[in-house]
């Protein structure tokens, strides 16, 4: 396979650290138990990966009480198991104008039953603004957009939530390991572990702060109270029923202890070095068009852009075959998308991770400059 300079790290980080890799090769090769199902040495290994793997979570987040930490297999798992587990007919719910199908979707389901879905007011990037928190049951935002790459002030809007008794919901797929972030601040967070986290595929987790308590979305086998019916009442066994994803698991614990020695705050500015150089070069190419935010401290490691009489799925089948992988399209987000007016091409967007280099944002300049000069 040809060398590729991988640009997508919003969609999923490559490559991963050789610690995640090894994890998992390590937790396939000698434990291979299920945990919570036995009581052999290699079962209780399992377990304690899971264990561990939610107190680093814990730690790199700042998430009280990590035993209120549910796997999932994913970012969107875990928003469907809030959401649907939180929300009823008659109750009111407010949204960013920048959120993911992974929220709009299953609040259109929910909204056919009864559950009323508006916009908070937003700020001029799409996101909510503090000063006007509207009276809901729960507002659900991004933490970081996908597309634009605008950054929510947690802070504030935390502070807002909690004065107005609001249940403060953060979709932190953009944000986890990239950007530091405290998740104390909001009542649920739910984050995938294959971006920033920088673990494999098929992982992610949605935490709860105590005294919120979902319906039980899945149920089924747990090891714990097997002669009852009824799902345990205790966390987290009460919604992690069948058997999770114990090597994948093992590799985002992995993960987490490299984000813990190297530090967020230190990948973030290394990560805003070349989102700068993007932005900064990429406006001097001709027939580039680039959307707000651009102050590079209000946002993402991304870049979306688009160039004047080009379809974006055109510039990045032909990105690819110079060697060059990026994302475009609606990024699974139209909302934002009308927003910004890109609907409904989309655009097309590049995003740096923590293995980037000078040397790639560089190639990646080369080989669009060249494209648009040869259009």
């Amino acid at each position: 396979m040809k060398k590729v300079i991988y640009l997508d790290n919003a969609a999923s980080s490559h490559p991963k650290p050789d610690i995640v890799i090894r994890k998992i090769n390590a937790t396939l090769q000698k434990i291979g138990a299920n945990p919570g199902r036995s009581g052999h040495s290699m079962a209780l290994a399992a377990s304690r990966i899971l264990f561990e793997t939610r107190e680093s979570l814990a730690e790199l987040l700042n998430l009280p009480s990590s035993e209120r930490i549910i796997f999932t297999k994913n970012c969107t798992e875990g928003i469907n198991l809030a959401l649907k587990g939180l929300l009823k007919p008659g109750d009111k719910v407010a949204v960013s104008k920048l959120e993911h199908n992974s929220v709009a979707r299953p609040l259109e389901t929910l909204k056919k039953n009864g559950v009323i879905v508006e916009y908070a007011p937003c700020d001029e990037y799409g996101l909510p603004d503090p000063k006007k928190v509207p009276k809901v049951k729960m507002l659900v935002t991004v933490a970081a957009s996908n597309v634009t790459g605008a950054v929510l002030d947690i802070a504030a809007l935390s502070s807002a939530c909690k004065s107005k008794g609001v249940v403060f919901m953060l979709d932190a797929a953009q944000m986890a390991g990239s950007i530091p972030l405290d998740g104390s601040l909001c009542d649920i967070l739910a984050a995938p572990g294959h971006k920033g986290l920088l673990g494999p595929q098929g992982t992610g987790f949605v935490w709860f702060k105590k005294g919120i308590e979902p319906d039980v979305i899945l149920e089924g086998g747990t090891g714990s109270n097997s002669e009852e019916f009824d799902s345990p009442s205790f966390w987290p066994d009460r919604h992690e029923a069948g058997t999770c994803n114990t090597p994948g698991i093992a590799g985002l614990g992995a993960a987490t202890q490299y984000l813990l020695k190297r530090g967020i705050a230190s990948i973030r500015e290394r990560e805003t070095v070349l989102c700068e150089m993007i932005l900064d070069e990429i406006r001097d190419i001709g027939k580039v068009i680039t959307y707000p935010p651009y102050d590079i401290n209000k946002k993402a490691n991304l870049v979306l852009f688009n160039v004047d009489g080009t379809d974006p799925s055109q510039l990045a089948w032909e990105m690819d075959n110079q060697g060059v992988a990026l994302r475009s399209g609606l990024h699974c987000c139209p909302e934002a998308h009308r927003f910004l007016e890109t609907y409904p091409e989309g655009g097309v967007r590049v995003s740096p991770g923590y293995a980037t280099t000078k040397k790639d944002v560089k190639q990646f300049l080369k080989v669009l400059d060249g494209f648009v000069k040869h259009r």
